[in-house]
């Protein structure tokens, strides 16, 4: 339960800065899907990344260095360098949910 909580405290702070990027979000033609103006890729809430973890056919990739991944990541996360995503490593299902996150250490 430790480990989960500090998990979920790292991703706050991970994400805590994305919150202030969010776009108003516009109806796409079919009226059912939004799609932020300026991001095609969308933004997850800490809350949000919470209640898929675990689910069916979403997968969590951990862009931070070696070190910050021994010490800490989240549950069923992979390591990966941004330099080394191809479609090799990335789900073949289509539909699946990609979950990118990392720690700016500048």
């Amino acid at each position: 339960m430790y480990s989960r909580n500090r998990c979920l405290l790292l991703a706050a702070f991970v994400l805590a800065p994305c919150l202030g990027l969010a776009v108003e979000p516009r109806v796409h033609a079919a009226g059912k899907e939004k799609i932020p103006d300026s991001d095609p890729f969308g933004r997850l809430t800490v809350d949000q990344v919470e209640r898929r973890l675990g689910r069916p056919n979403v997968f969590v990739f951990d862009g931070n260095t070696a070190e910050t991944y021994a010490e800490n990541h989240l549950s069923n996360a992979v390591r990966i360098n941004h330099k080394d995503i191809t479609a090799s490593v990335l789900p073949q299902d289509k539909d699946a949910t990609l979950i990118f996150y990392c720690m700016n250490e500048l």
